[in-house]
């Protein structure tokens, strides 16, 4: 991408997207990971969000930074909050959903709440409560329909992806339907739904004309679970299911990923900021909700994971954070993945174009 791909700017998240909103600047999404609740200091500065004396002091820093965000949204933007639990006194605070609730009453649409699994996770030392395996990402629209594409983080079914049905040779994967024949599929249908559960087997089509007829080949693949075609084509869903679809194929892409995402933590080393979120994780996220050439921000920028992957992707970026040092260390890396030079904003002024 072009020496303008990305931007970072030290100042504070709340006061810096305020003035940013004053601009023209337009997000397809915004994606971010803030601080913990009372779990660590990121620098010196004791109005740093995450040193709230309460829980709601917390959640209200927070929804007060992301209220604004929704002002920097285009109309079909999306927000992606990943964000832990805390636990006090034996209790959990719940503080994803609360957040959650926080952001609803300011205008977001509530989409789904990701489990973000850490499979690496490290094991507690408590005695009375189990080890936190997991993080939320919540997701947000501006609007009730949002960019998506979910055809760029499909995966392989289960079949395939566990190895439980071999590879098959490439010349047998059939990847669409050939000559589908609408008059055989009616002609189908009608045998099947006219048919009743003591309807003898000899009386059905077999699942291989059910195959031919929606222009699959019986004896080919699927390129997602690897199953024959003759093994997609139902012969039992009659009776009164005529709800059910006679021949139901994967979608070539792939299926439709779940909203538990297992994904390993990524470890820090030597001066690296210490609250690292992964970058596969950010890869779904970009890949879903954004297309090429469009811009993504992160108001609590850390490192720059978020503008690392975007830029990797083809989106502009700009992040925001409250710490020079991280935001030097943010430009850093991101221009190391870019290779752009630093783009680096101390500070910034009313009014500008970014």
């Amino acid at each position: 991408m072009d020496s303008e791909s990305f931007k970072i700017i030290q100042g504070d998240a709340y006061q810096t997207v305020k003035r940013l909103s004053a601009s023209e600047s337009r997000f397809r999404a915004i994606i971010t990971s803030p601080p913990y609740y009372g779990h660590r200091h990121y620098g010196s500065d004791n109005d740093e969000i995450g040193r709230e004396h309460t829980v709601e002091g917390y959640i209200d820093s927070l929804a007060r930074v992301f209220a604004v965000c929704k002002n920097l949204l285009a109309e079909d933007g999306s927000l992606w909050i990943v964000i832990g639990d805390t636990r006090r006194r034996h209790e959990k605070l719940r503080v994803p959903h609360r957040l959650a609730e926080k952001l609803v009453t300011s205008g977001y649409i509530f989409r789904e709440d990701i489990v973000w699994y850490k499979k690496n996770n490290v094991s507690s030392s408590s005695r009375d409560n189990f080890s936190q395996a997991y993080e939320y990402v919540l997701f947000f629209s501006k609007n009730k329909r949002s960019y998506a594409n979910l055809d760029a983080v499909r995966v392989q079914g289960n079949e395939a992806a566990e190895g439980r049905n071999k590879v098959p040779p490439a010349h047998m994967v059939q990847y669409k339907p050939e000559g589908l024949n609408k008059n055989e599929i009616m002609r189908i249908a009608g045998i099947i739904h006219g048919a009743s559960p003591s309807t003898p087997l000899s009386k059905l089509p077999s699942t291989s004309e059910i195959s031919r007829a929606y222009g699959y080949d019986p004896e080919k693949f699927c390129p997602t679970c690897y199953r024959k075609f003759k093994r997609h084509a139902t012969r039992r869903r009659i009776g009164d299911h005529k709800h059910y679809p006679i021949f139901a194929v994967c979608n070539p892409h792939g299926k439709n990923p779940s909203n538990v995402w297992e994904i390993a933590t990524r470890a820090h080393y030597g001066n690296e900021h210490f609250a690292i979120f992964p970058e596969e994780l950010v890869d779904i996220i970009i890949r879903f909700a954004t297309e090429k050439g469009d811009s993504v921000l992160d108001p609590f920028a850390g490192r720059g994971t978020t503008g690392i992957v975007a830029t990797s992707l083809g989106r502009r970026f700009v992040g925001i954070d409250l710490y020079k040092e991280n935001a030097e260390k943010a430009s850093r890396n991101i221009a190391k993945a870019d290779g752009n030079s630093a783009n680096l904003i101390m500070g910034l002024a009313p009014n500008r174009q970014y």
